[in-house]
C-alpha cells in the first residue's frame, strides 16, 4: 500500500509540473516579473530612509472670474480664468519620526504655483503675475510638554489669524473678496490694496505651546527683526463650536514705511471669531484689524463679516450658503466698501469644492474720485 501511494503522489507532482511549465509562456514569467517590479520601483516615489516618514499631499484650484469695472477713467468688464492667492494649487512634502516618548522631529517643504494670480491680474493683463514660491522649507522638533519649535521658511505666529472658520466658506469668501481683481481695485480704479495685515510666511524661528485647555499661544521672529505673537482657542460646548484667535505683530525694517520714519515702522493687531450652532448649521464669522505706519498720519483698519447656513442637503457633502460685508481703508484715506454673496458644495468622494460667489464694492480714492467695481467668481478646488 504504501509503494502504490507513492507511485501515485510521484504522478501527481508529475501532472502538476507540467501543467504550471505549460501555464508560464516558455518559462520567463519570473523575468517578466522582475523586470515589472523593477519598472514599478523607478516610478514610485518612496522615503529616503526607513527611519523619517513622507507624506506627499497638494490641491488643484482655478476659477472664473467675471468683473466689471466703472470709474476712474475705466469703464470695462471681461472674464479671465485666474488661480486663488488665498488657496491655490500647491504640493508639499511632510514627515516625522519619533526620538523617544517624549520628542519628536520633522520637515516641511511646500511649493505654490500660480500662472494667472487672482490678486494681480490688470484691466490690460489678465495673467497677471506668475509666482512660483516657497510657501513652507524648515524642520521641527517637538516635545508632548514643552511645545513645538520651527526654524525656516515657516507661518508667522500671525499669519492665518485674521482667516478663521468653523464652516467652509473661506475658499469662496477669500478669494472673491479682498483678493480677486485687487490690481484692478487698487491700480486701475485708484482704490486701497486691500489686506487683512498678516505677515505671512518668511524666514523664522517659530515657537508654539502645547494645547491646554483648547488655548494656543505662538510667538515668531526673523526676517530682520519681524516678530509677532498670537494666542488661539478651539473648542465645542452647549452646541456651539467656537475658534477665534487674535494676533499683535511689528515689523522694523525700514523700507516698509514712509522716508526717514523711526523704529517700529509697522504695527499689526488683528483676529477673527467664528460661531457655529451644530444643530442647525447656522454660523457667523468675524475679522478686523488695524496696521499703524510710522510716519503717517493715520491708521489702516479693515472689518470683515460673513453668515450663512452649512447643512448637508445632498448625498455629496455639505452645502455652504452665506452672505458678506466689510470695508478697508488704508493711510492715505483710500477706501472700499463692499457687500456680497456666496455658496461652496462639498464633494466628498472627490474631495472637491465647488464655489461661486459674487461681490460688490464701492470704492473711494480719497480725492473725491468714487469708482464701481463688481466681481464674480466660480471654480473649484481638488484635494489630494
Amino acid at each position: 500500500m504504501k509503494r502504490i501511494s507513492l507511485v501515485a503522489m510521484t504522478a501527481v507532482a508529475g501532472l502538476f509540473s507540467s501543467n504550471v511549465l505549460a501555464a508560464d509562456l516558455g518559462g520567463d514569467c519570473c523575468a517578466d516579473l522582475e523586470e515589472r517590479i523593477a519598472e514599478l520601483e523607478a516610478t514610485t516615489a518612496r522615503k529616503g530612509n526607513r527611519k523619517v516618514s513622507l507624506t506627499i499631499y497638494g490641491q488643484v484650484t482655478s476659477g472664473v472670474m467675471y468683473w466689471n469695472a466703472d470709474g476712474n477713467g475705466v469703464d470695462e468688464s471681461n472674464v479671465y480664468v485666474v488661480d486663488p492667492q488665498t488657496s491655490g494649487t500647491r504640493f508639499g512634502f511632510k514627515g516625522s519620526a519619533a526620538i523617544n516618548s517624549e520628542w519628536s522631529a520633522g520637515y516641511h517643504i511646500e511649493l505654490q504655483f500660480q500662472q494667472a494670480d487672482a490678486t494681480r491680474v490688470r484691466v490690460d493683463n489678465d495673467e497677471g503675475q506668475d509666482i512660483p514660491e516657497f510657501r513652507q522649507a524648515h524642520w521641527w522638533l517637538k516635545s508632548k510638554r514643552l511645545g513645538k519649535i520651527r526654524v525656516g521658511q515657516a507661518d508667522q505666529a500671525n499669519s492665518g489669524i485674521a482667516e478663521i472658520s468653523v464652516a467652509n466658506e473661506l475658499i469662496a469668501d477669500a478669494m472673491s473678496s479682498s483678493h480677486a481683481g485687487g490690481s484692478i481695485i487698487r491700480n486701475d480704479l485708484a482704490g486701497p490694496a486691500i489686506t487683512n495685515f498678516e505677515f505671512n510666511r518668511q524666514n523664522i524661528v517659530r515657537y508654539d505651546t502645547p494645547t491646554i485647555a483648547g488655548f494656543l499661544f505662538s510667538a515668531s521672529w526673523g526676517e530682520d527683526d519681524v516678530w509677532s505673537v498670537a494666542l488661539r482657542y478651539a473648542g465645542e460646548f452647549g452646541g456651539f463650536k467656537v475658534a477665534t484667535g487674535i494676533a499683535y505683530g511689528e515689523n522694523t525694517d525700514s523700507s516698509n514705511g514712509a522716508a526717514g520714519a523711526a523704529d517700529p515702522v509697522i504695527e499689526i493687531v488683528n483676529g477673527s471669531l467664528s460661531i457655529k450652532h451644530m444643530p442647525t448649521g447656522l454660523f457667523s464669522t468675524a475679522s478686523a484689524g488695524q496696521r499703524d505706519r510710522a510716519g503717517f498720519a493715520t491708521e489702516e483698519t479693515f472689518y470683515h463679516v460673513s453668515a450663512g447656513l452649512e447643512r448637508k442637503f445632498f448625498a455629496l457633502g455639505k452645502t455652504t450658503l452665506f452672505g458678506m460685508v466689510g470695508e478697508y481703508e488704508d493711510q492715505s484715506f483710500e477706501s472700499a466698501q463692499y457687500w456680497g454673496l456666496g455658496a461652496v458644495q462639498k464633494i466628498d468622494a472627490a474631495a472637491m469644492d465647488m464655489f461661486i460667489s459674487w461681490r460688490n464694492y464701492d470704492i473711494d480714492s480719497g480725492t473725491g474720485i468714487e469708482s464701481d467695481f463688481d466681481v464674480v467668481l466660480g471654480g473649484a478646488r481638488v484635494k489630494f
